[in-house]
């Protein structure tokens, strides 16, 4: 149960947050513990709590990298973990993850596991690094773990920040487009419109069929924004149901170039993500369980649970993953290799490096495309814009002569 609270630190500073507890006096133990002079505590409310699990997203993978590599740093120079987590807590200044280090605080001073600690962020954090720290744990190799996530979200933060930067261009064309079809809509067409009327002239009929357009989202707002509203609520409960699901993401691996450079990013996170479980010397099976969150695609994911059962029957990972066609063939073969000379963990992470090179140059093609085709819409409808504007300039010149 989470308590909020506020309190007075031996700094004589106000405090207030959240504490995990199994009840009220439990809650105030832990703060007692603290050597904190209790102002106010009490239950967080339900709705809160249900607010917090809907809206608050996981910690971002730049986050989690700097997560990761400080815990590991404090570990490594002999730092307790109840200590470090705490002077983590103290440097954060993001609200929320300062909630999470809390938490994670409360479980492993009370005993638990950091592990389980995490689990108990209401899913603040991927399933992943709980599975690879409940495995540092058990070996006593936390920091080295650690330090392999850190690695690893970093390069995941690369590879995001080298898509949102391909799409900031378009985005900033979408505003264009937007702030010129306002403008035009709400001040340039009305007063043109009234200029013909007055001077009793026929609009062209580019300029009639652009007014009965912005009548028509003008007098129905309410009922587009409702049916959007409706459709978009529809479609996040349909995508709930995998099937659903399995279609969404079959149609967009075949979308050109796009879904190559997507099945890339799968690919490549797939294969360092399987040398970091290798690299802890966790058994192939448990390995397939933990990293059904790592896949992102439903038609991925459906392939790596029946190369699942085809080990769990007794075969090679080789022949387990040679029957699925969504992998890429490369891989597989470097599967191959790795398990007959023992170098499957090398290899593995050779392969990640070579398809995250491969995503670098499908995201720089896929921006070489986006960039002109966007100038080019924006291009398109600015034209059409300006000569339905034109046009009853021109009518009204002739018009006067």
């Amino acid at each position: 149960m989470q308590f909020k609270y506020r309190a007075v630190t031996e700094e004589f500073r106000i405090k207030e947050g959240l504490v995990e507890a199994s009840d009220l006096n439990a809650a105030r133990r832990l703060l007692l513990e603290n050597r904190w002079q209790i102002i106010a505590v009490q239950e967080k409310p339900e709705v809160e709590r249900w607010l917090g699990r809907r809206f608050e997203s996981k910690i971002n993978t730049e986050s989690l990298a700097a997560f990761c590599n400080q815990l590991s740093m404090l570990i490594r120079s002999g730092v307790s973990i109840v200590r470090s987590l705490e002077i983590l807590e103290s440097q954060m200044t993001d609200r929320r993850l300062q909630r999470v280090m809390r938490t994670l605080y409360n479980g492993v001073s009370r005993g638990g596991s950091l592990a389980q600690a995490m689990r108990d962020a209401e899913g603040a954090l991927p399933e992943l690094l709980i599975s690879l720290v409940s495995v540092g744990e058990e070996s006593g190799n936390l920091d080295a773990v650690l330090m392999s996530m850190s690695a690893y979200y970093e390069r995941e933060t690369f590879v995001r920040k080298k898509v949102v930067s391909a799409a900031i261009y378009p985005m900033v064309l979408t505003v264009v487009l937007i702030g010129l079809v306002t403008l035009f809509i709400n001040f340039i067409l009305p007063e043109m419109s009234s200029l013909m009327r007055d001077s009793h002239q026929s609009l062209p009929l580019l300029t009639q069929l652009l007014l009965a357009g912005t009548s028509f989202l003008t007098h129905n707002a309410f009922l587009l924004a409702a049916g959007l509203a409706a459709l978009a609520l529809g479609l996040h409960q349909a995508l709930r149901i995998p099937r659903y699901r399995y279609g969404r993401d079959q149609l967009l691996l075949r979308i050109p170039l796009f879904g190559k450079t997507f099945k890339d990013t799968i690919t490549a996170r797939f294969a360092r993500t399987l040398a970091l479980f290798l690299h802890s010397s966790i058994p192939i099976v448990p390995i397939f369980n933990a990293m059904e969150g790592v896949i992102g695609n439903e038609v991925g994911l459906t392939a790596l649970k029946r190369a699942r059962e085809r080990v769990m029957r007794g075969e090679t990972l080789f022949a387990a993953f040679a029957e699925e066609k969504f992998f890429d063939p490369l891989m597989i073969q470097m599967i191959m290799v790795g398990e007959e000379t023992g170098r499957l963990e090398e290899l593995m992470e050779e392969v990640a490096n070579h398809y995250d090179k491969r995503v670098e140059v499908g995201v720089g093609r896929l921006i070489a495309l986006v960039e002109p085709a966007f100038t080019l819409l924006i291009g398109l409808f600015a034209g059409t814009l300006i000569i339905s504007i034109a046009l009853p300039i021109f009518s009204m010149a002739s018009g006067v002569k």
